[in-house]
């Protein structure tokens, strides 16, 4: 009987283990408000694509507008601020980029930290949204990075795409 039970505590830690490496691939916050974001558009007939050069962009203008005298300025007025835009590498004369930010907030209610990924994809697509740059935007890519700006941390997400100067 004790080897039963040694043979049956073996056969469950190993399917544990296996289990739990099949999850660990695209289960991040991130990662969730990515495939909510696809699927809003896609409900929608459009396609929009998440770029890892985007990403990492997202992820350096954060980082930027981290570094920046706050001045009293919100996230988004922070993140399209024409010293940060420069200072993360990208010419506002030549490219258009729409931007849009959402505090990752702590919830307190167990049942809406269940659609946490649902409701930051919404205030990214839908919420008040800055722009990089002057041309008529028509998004068809984006990248979102998570960071620190100010103490806080925030999702920011990109989009470019075919534009007019």
């Amino acid at each position: 009987m004790k080897l039963f039970k040694k043979l049956a505590a073996a056969v469950l830690v190993a399917a544990l283990a296996l289990t739990m490496v099949g999850c660990g691939g695209r289960n991040s916050l991130t990662d969730q408000i990515k495939d909510v974001i696809a699927d809003f558009y896609a409900m929608e007939d459009k396609d929009v694509t998440n770029k890892k050069e985007l990403d990492a962009l997202a992820a350096k203008l954060m980082a930027e507008a981290d570094k920046a005298e706050n001045k009293g300025k919100t996230v988004l007025e922070l993140l399209i601020d024409e010293e940060v835009v420069k200072a993360a590498g990208i010419n506002a004369a030549k490219e258009t980029y729409r931007v849009s930010a959402v505090e990752n907030y702590k919830l307190l209610s167990s049942t809406v930290s269940k659609e946490k990924a649902l409701l930051f994809a919404l205030e990214l697509t839908d919420s008040e949204n800055g722009q990089i740059g002057s041309g008529v935007l028509n998004p068809n890519s984006y990248g979102l990075a998570m960071g620190k700006i100010n103490g806080k941390e925030y999702f920011v997400m990109l989009m470019n795409g075919q534009s007019r100067l």
